[in-house]
């Protein structure tokens, strides 16, 4: 299996490792750079309630992200 279609594979079955998510969740924040640009209301971290960007955030983010629509 390539690179390519390991990535693919991943985003695509959350499961594909029996190790509780981990995998995922390391492709997604380790694999995709912040789809945002600076001052984007679309990014979690600039939520008020978020004092910083953590890893979760990011994770949570991003896979938001991953499951909106393309936007134009």
């Amino acid at each position: 299996m390539r690179n390519r279609e390991y990535i693919i594979t991943q985003l695509n079955d959350k499961n594909l490792i029996d190790d509780d998510g981990a995998s995922y969740e390391s492709m997604v924040c380790n694999s995709i750079a912040c789809p945002y640009f600076t001052g984007d209301e679309r990014a979690f971290c600039l939520y008020e309630d978020v004092k910083e960007n953590d890893y979760d955030t990011c994770f949570k983010c991003k896979e938001n992200w991953l499951n909106s629509e393309v936007s134009e």
